[in-house]
């Protein structure tokens, strides 16, 4: 492998800390509001298969939303896809500050620093980050499996992408570029693709359906067809 692999599941969990109520119940964390269902599930596999260790978020986004700036106004959000957050909506600057510094510092910087590692024993990094979207909230146009969000304006990155993009149709996925997001929106990638400007860094986020999470098996097929073009970096 010439191109240095760094994995990431932001949202992989829809669980608080033990002494944290938001006053959130748990069918709504365990919803889209909560975590992605199934994106761990795709980035295990393919971290079982690499090697590689994944970065997780332990926390529902409701506490901590791992794929938003420390500044962004939504890194610990009063409503969250529709969701009313009360544990959030009167939260003091100090305390919000101490909750990014316990819990959203730590994760980026492990990802930044991983990210640094790489360029430096590759030259060139990959990294790669499993979210998953609810078909539901847009019925019309979310009738896809998978999207590959990346930032077309950076070519060895849209390079990557599209050579993952013919991965994924080879193996009979349905797969759309930048949907149901844009590649260029508010995420750990952006961030970090901005942090690296002028060097070899790609931040490709896969963005998978329920409706494949869902399905028996729908989680290690996805998995299954990505594998192919991780091996070939």
């Amino acid at each position: 492998m010439t191109t240095g692999l760094v994995l990431s599941c932001e949202h992989a969990s829809w669980t608080l800390p033990l002494d944290v109520d938001l006053g959130v119940t748990t069918e709504v964390l365990q919803s889209q509001a909560g975590w992605d269902h199934g994106a761990y599930d795709i980035i295990a596999k393919v971290s079982e298969h690499t090697g590689i260790a994944v970065h997780t978020g332990s926390f529902t986004r409701m506490f901590v939303d791992l794929n938003r700036g420390p500044d962004h106004p939504d890194v610990c959000p009063a409503v969250c896809y529709g969701a009313p957050v009360p544990g959030n909506a009167h939260l003091s600057p100090g305390d919000r500050a101490a909750r990014l510094e316990a819990f959203h510092a730590p994760y980026w910087n492990a990802v930044r620093r991983d990210v640094a590692a790489r360029l430096v024993t590759h030259g060139e990094v990959l990294h790669f980050s499993s979210h998953t979207f609810a078909p539901a909230l847009d019925p019309v146009n979310r009738t896809f499996e998978v999207g590959v969000l990346y930032d077309p304006a950076h070519p060895f990155e849209a390079q990557l992408a599209e050579r993952l993009m013919f991965q994924l149709r080879s193996a009979g996925v349905d797969v759309r570029a930048n949907q149901p997001y844009t590649g260029v929106g508010a995420a750990i990638c952006t961030a970090l693709r901005i942090e690296n400007a002028g060097k070899s860094y790609a931040g490709i986020q896969l963005e998978t359906s329920h409706r494949v999470t869902h399905t028996p098996g729908g989680c290690e097929r996805i998995a299954d067809a990505v594998i192919p073009f991780l091996e070939s970096l």
